[in-house]
């Protein structure tokens, strides 16, 4: 049986002036998993991610997620809309030297789970405040964040090179060009550095 997204939640419009939230993986709660686990068994959102919808009963899902976040392998967050509602993902992974010793490049992955809510700002939103937290705020700041896209996912391109990303090259696969992209932390201090 294909899986579709769910249905957007109630309400949602465009990103606001209040913008999206970041909850840590962890701190999601039983219901905001299981939209979660609706998201990562969607066959169109697997599609765009370069990934198979998943199997695993949500319960093993959670559980796999946790142990990857409390091992220090990865750092992900729900994106929460303006209402509180969770609408995506975001992270950090393939973290670079790995634990224990302290990453200092990470892979950034974002997907908003519900198309209707595609090309609104959510996932410029939810990138920006990701770099932040990388560059920024984490207890030890990454000096380097990199990711991939397809070459026909231009709405991506676009948000990424908002965020500050530049195209670091192109690679070719059966089938499709992968897009590479990057941005260190001192580019992203300069693009956000107040008067």
């Amino acid at each position: 049986m294909t899986e579709h997204a769910p249905p957007p939640p109630t309400g949602s419009g465009p990103a606001g002036p209040g913008g999206v939230t970041l909850r840590p993986l962890l701190d999601l709660s039983p219901a905001e998993w299981r939209v979660l686990h609706s998201f990562f068994r969607s066959r169109e959102l697997a599609d765009w991610n370069d990934a198979k919808p998943i199997h695993l009963p949500e319960w093993l899902f959670r559980r796999v997620m946790q142990d990857e976040e409390r091992s220090g392998e990865r750092a992900g967050f729900g994106i929460l809309d303006e209402a509180g509602e969770l609408i995506g993902s975001a992270e950090l992974y393939d973290l670079r030297p790995p634990p224990p010793l302290s990453a200092t490049v990470g892979t950034l992955g974002v997907m908003i789970g519900y198309p209707a809510l595609w090309g609104r700002g959510y996932g410029r939103q939810a990138v920006s405040a990701l770099l932040r937290w990388a560059f920024e705020e984490r207890d030890s700041p990454l000096s380097r964040v990199r990711l991939t896209t397809f070459g026909h996912n231009r709405r991506a391109q676009r948000a990424f090179l908002a965020c500050g990303f530049r195209e670091v090259g192109r690679s070719e696969r059966p089938g499709r060009t992968d897009v590479h992209m990057e941005i260190t932390r001192s580019e992203w201090r300069t693009l956000n550095a107040t008067g």
